[in-house]
């Protein structure tokens, strides 16, 4: 009976938000219903983990730990077009060769110690003109 009302109150509560359970609720005490699959962008949440072991390994809450005028700093997106790589994409053009380097390198250096499935960091300008890649054999010790 208690099941019942919760069942209910859970279903009323999501109907008011607009959104919805994903199974049916149903009066049968014994009776399982299987959840709709989420459709979730895993390989934007892989990016995503790299991220943040970048920013942890600075003990960085945000970009903005970094020092401004850094690339660092000047992070616009990023994403895995495939397994194992992580794209960065700056704000601006305005980056010599260099800073891209070795904004790449750093991130190798600081996720690829966290989760051993990256493979290759890309840090490009933003118009996608110029860009800079270290792969996990270019850090020595990171295997």
């Amino acid at each position: 009976m208690m099941r019942n009302k919760v069942a209910a109150l859970l279903a009323a509560a999501l109907a008011l938000t607009g959104c919805t359970s994903g199974m049916e609720v149903s009066s049968e005490p014994h009776r399982t219903h299987s959840v709709a699959p989420v459709n979730e962008d895993l390989s934007q949440k892989w990016a995503d983990a790299q991220i943040n072991h970048f920013l942890n390994g600075y003990g960085a809450a945000s970009f903005r730990g970094f020092l401004e005028g850094t690339p660092h700093r000047n992070i616009d997106s990023w994403s895995s077009p495939e397994e194992g790589v992580l794209v960065v994409v700056l704000s601006s053009n305005n980056w010599e060769e260099k800073y891209l380097r070795s904004l790449s390198f750093d991130m190798m250096g600081k996720a690829g110690w966290t989760d051993h499935s990256l493979k290759l960091v890309r840090v490009t300008s933003h118009d996608g003109s110029m860009w800079a890649d270290t792969q996990r054999a270019d850090i020595n010790g990171l295997h």
